[in-house]
């Protein structure tokens, strides 16, 4: 691959200097750039809440300036598009594709075109995750390292894939599950430059990022949680079962919807994103928690802020929402709003136990966070990330064992049904449209 090792097969003293230093060095842009992308978005939220609030005043003509604004933010993010086709979408298929050398990688004009492309369209409130953005910027500031320490082709793409991790662990404030998602999800695979690069990556970019956006974990929980009873983990099976049939049939709506955008042509793509943008825009207006990344809606979750109709009009309205506004292919990722649809189905799930079944003190809380992890693993098929993921934005390891037996639940119910993940679809998808000759599986 394009290496140098010595006589026994391990990386050179050399080689293994030059890693850490191309590493360090992309670990740190992404920790600089992907913690104003979170600072900047968080802002973005708050003046939207803010015009909302100002357009419910006074209705009457204020309504259009809050769908047509949404509506013109979400079209600029798709012109964008335009200019870097290869910020279209989340990014993380692309990044898969270029590690195993299946596409060409993007130069460092990446970066612009998805951190602004990325506050237009997160910032309008599409429920798109700031995960995507982060991790595909990681990767070209990675391989931009790579090359400027001038790593061999082989290095290059093991400080891109580091990189990328980085990009998630600074998304979501999660050092191991932005590593653990390299090895499970990006490369597939466990080899000790991989795992100098991710470490090294991804613990600088969170440090540089914690000067932004402190330490805090990304959701706090209004109680401690306690362990679960034995007799409590045959339901989280049960529950992980449900979520895994969940996550093949949401996959295949990701994909339909993608599916019935490109059939449109009739529309240019801005005009596509602009009406979604829109609808989004009007959404907000009757109800604005239910728009945006999702975590406002975890966070009322985990604090039991909700009934059970509200929960059932979560899950119905984010089950849609999430694949339509990704079907327009501005810039945004799946993993966020994955949470929030997990977050409700645990929720409800656990809403009757709770009610008749007291004795399994299975909370609302605990099946929520059950939920977001299960879900993750169902979508993406990566469920040591989602649990570790989880645990690190919840600052609670009490779940750990249901979140294990829910996800291996939720592994044996996809692949009995035979669907694949997300990200391997979307990377076929892709593939299939630069090759039309090629044949794309079907989801």
């Amino acid at each position: 691959m394009g290496h140098s090792d010595d006589a026994r097969g391990w990386p050179s003293v050399k080689d293994l200097c030059r890693i850490s230093a191309a590493a360090l060095a992309g670990g740190c842009a992404i920790g600089l750039v992907g913690g104003l992308f979170r600072w900047l978005l968080a802002a973005a939220d708050d003046h939207r809440d803010r015009l909302l609030a100002w357009v419910r005043l006074d209705p009457s003509w204020r309504w259009a300036v809050a769908v047509l604004g949404a509506a013109a933010a979400v079209a600029l993010a798709r012109h964008i598009v335009r200019w870097v086709p290869q910020a279209a979408g989340s990014g993380v298929q692309r990044v898969e594709a270029e590690l195993r050398e299946e596409i060409a990688p993007v130069g460092i004009r990446l970066v612009a075109a998805k951190f602004v492309g990325g506050l237009l369209s997160l910032g309008a409130g599409m429920a798109l995750g700031r995960e995507g953005p982060t991790v595909q910027m990681g990767a070209s500031f990675g391989a931009d390292a790579g090359h400027r320490f001038g790593a061999s082709a082989h290095d290059v793409r093991t400080i891109s894939a580091g990189a990328a991790g980085a990009g998630l662990a600074v998304a979501f404030g999660a050092p191991m599950g932005g590593a653990m998602f390299v090895f499970e999800e990006v490369a597939r695979a466990f080899r000790l430059r991989l795992a100098l690069a991710t470490f090294v990556a991804v613990s600088s970019a969170v440090a540089v990022s914690w000067l932004l956006l402190g330490t805090e974990p990304i959701f706090s929980l209004p109680a401690p949680v306690s362990a679960p009873s034995m007799a409590s983990l045959p339901v989280y099976a049960v529950l992980g079962l449900l979520l895994g049939a969940a996550g093949v049939a949401y996959n295949k709506l990701v994909i339909f919807l993608l599916n019935v955008a490109d059939a449109a042509p009739r529309l240019v793509p801005e005009a596509k994103a602009a009406i979604v943008g829109g609808m989004v825009g009007l959404l907000g207006l009757a109800a604005p928690e239910l728009i945006g990344g999702g975590d406002v809606l975890n966070q009322e979750i985990l604090n039991e802020q909700v009934t059970l109709g509200y929960l059932a009009l979560i899950l119905l309205v984010r089950w849609l929402l999430g694949p339509l506004c990704y079907s327009v292919s501005t810039p945004g990722g799946l993993f966020a709003p994955l949470l929030a649809v997990g977050a409700a189905a645990g929720a409800l799930f656990a809403w009757p136990l709770q009610e008749f079944f007291p004795a399994l003190g299975i909370s609302l809380t605990a099946a929520a966070i059950v939920g977001m992890s299960t879900f993750f693993a169902a979508v993406v098929r990566a469920p040591f990330t989602g649990v570790i993921l989880i645990v690190e934005m919840t600052a609670t390891t009490a779940l750990v064992v249901p979140m294990i037996i829910a996800a291996a639940g939720a592994l044996l119910s996809a692949t009995v049904l035979h669907g694949p993940p997300v990200y391997d679809t979307l990377r076929h998808r892709m593939e299939a449209a630069q090759h039309p000759g090629s044949r794309t599986p079907e989801p």
